[in-house]
């Protein structure tokens, strides 16, 4: 047989069963090749060179002791270079390959067009993994490159891997959080295309008439792929920065903000009536979320894929639903491996929270910073607790704790202050809002029902805020200003 860094390793280990377990000893990263269906699938495109990727070797060097173990069990094999010779050819090094990707993003930063280094791009990258693609991109950032020039590169990634076949994944199993992008992708992908459809088909304003309301109502419904957005930025972009791939999670995020701000620019653009600036915008649209859902295909999914572990899927999975999803819902068939104890465990002296644990000090300092006034009132009706804040919108003294409620109101309002009691703790209402002008200043009231998931009622919480300041802004402020 002849041996390549380009041979598949699925094709390797059909051949020669005994470098499965050479290959599960030499690296924890190996251990998924034990599952019969990665072996059909994944590996079978993989090549040696993939693999080492992977696996943290150099191909060259992986490739020599998969032959030497071939060897070591009596089977003949000749080690070619990539160009068909029998003569070893020497691989770039990780420093040679990663300083050649740097020189290919200065020049597309210096002007020069993508498809002018196309054939170059291709060359260097042909046999690598999107991980380690991530990973250089990692080192470019840390040597100060840009991440908005990175991202020129993105179309050129999408060729590589449709070329090479090398991003191809297994069927993932309903519930596990790709099957679920996977899904909300070709649900995304229909109706992006059928509002670029509908924006080629406008030719005049009578035609711009009658499909303006359809294509809003189109742009709404696809804006839903948001959810997907804010899924991928919150649940996994941080645990690829855990293994260090910060450099992939700022660009893609950075395409995210291109697309939250086309679909702002085509809203205003139908809303407005522009027939030109609606097609155009619209097209862009449509085209800018397709391009995105093959980036997400071709190399985001298979560089996480490889790169995390099912307790890095399970952290995944937990916490979806606060975000939501886009159209579906994911499946139960995977089952995500139990996290709960580690997630759980308290630390001495802090408390736990839904998200977190925090010192008493630190939260309440942080319940005095709010700009805000809170006010207790537990299920007994009595003054529990009050916001020491600094500047409050109603005095509060400490001796009003453990006070009945009623009677730190006047007795004009008391009635009122009964009737929402009453309301709360009979499931009837959980808020009540009012607003005053005193002088100068206009005071927003709130009170809510604060009940435990079963719905045990456990008291009222007032919220006062001064909000006049907030009441007369008006435009925009997107820039920081400290004057």
């Amino acid at each position: 047989m002849e041996l390549s860094v380009n041979t598949k390793i699925g094709e390797l280990i059909e051949a020669y069963p005994f470098l499965l377990q050479f290959l599960v000893e030499k690296s924890p990263r190996f251990e998924k090749l034990k599952n019969p269906l990665m072996r059909k699938t994944v590996a079978k495109m993989a090549s040696v060179s993939r693999a080492a990727a992977l696996g943290g070797f150099k191909p060259d060097v992986l490739l020599a002791e998969i032959a030497s173990q071939i060897f070591l069990h009596g089977y003949d094999v000749t080690v070619m270079h990539p160009g068909g010779g029998k003569v070893a050819e020497q691989p770039m090094t990780r420093e040679e390959r990663v300083r050649a990707f740097r020189d290919i993003v200065m020049r597309i930063h210096g002007g020069e067009s993508v498809d002018a280094v196309r054939e170059e791009f291709h060359d260097l990258l042909r046999d690598v993994s999107p991980a380690e693609i991530g990973a250089m991109e990692q080192e470019l950032v840390k040597e100060g490159v840009d991440e908005s020039e990175i991202k020129k590169l993105c179309n050129l990634h999408v060729e590589l891997f449709e070329q090479s076949l090398q991003s191809d994944l297994p069927e993932m199993e309903p519930g596990h959080p790709i099957h679920t992008m996977q899904a909300e992708n070709r649900i995304a992908d229909e109706k992006a295309e059928q509002l670029q459809q509908s924006a080629c088909q406008i030719t005049d304003d009578l035609t711009f008439a009658a499909a303006r309301a359809g294509m809003q109502a189109a742009v709404e419904s696809l804006s839903e792929i948001i959810r997907h957005y804010e899924r991928k930025e919150n649940q996994l972009f941080p645990l690829m920065e855990s293994h260090g791939l910060t450099a992939p999670p700022q660009v893609m995020w950075a395409i995210h903000d291109d697309i939250r701000a086309a679909f702002k620019q085509t809203r205003a653009a139908l809303e407005a009536g522009d027939r030109e600036k609606a097609v155009s915008q619209a097209t862009e649209l449509a085209v800018a979320i397709r391009d995105l859902i093959h980036k997400e295909e071709q190399i985001l999914f298979p560089m996480v894929y490889e790169t995390f572990s099912d307790e890095d899927w399970a952290r995944v999975r937990t916490g979806e639903e606060e975000i939501g999803f886009a159209w579906v819902e994911p499946g139960d068939v995977w089952k995500a491996p139990a996290i709960a104890a580690e997630k759980s465990a308290q630390q001495p002296g802090l408390v736990s929270l839904d998200a977190g644990q925090l010192r008493p000090e630190v939260i309440n300092a942080i319940l005095k910073t709010l700009p805000v006034d809170l006010s207790f009132v537990d299920a007994n009706d009595r003054v529990a607790y009050f916001t020491q804040t600094a500047h409050r919108v109603f005095p509060r003294s400490e001796g009003i704790l453990g006070r009945e409620v009623k009677h730190c109101h006047p007795k004009k309002s008391v009635h009122m202050v009964e009737e929402i009691l009453e309301k709360f703790k009979s499931g009837e209402r959980d808020e009540a809002e009012f607003w005053i002008q005193a002088g100068d200043s206009f005071i927003h009231i709130r009170f809510y029902a604060v009940r435990q998931e079963d719905g045990t009622y456990e008291g009222c919480l007032e919220v006062a805020q001064d909000a006049t300041h907030i009441r007369a802004l008006a435009g925009q402020q997107r820039l920081l200003d400290w004057d």
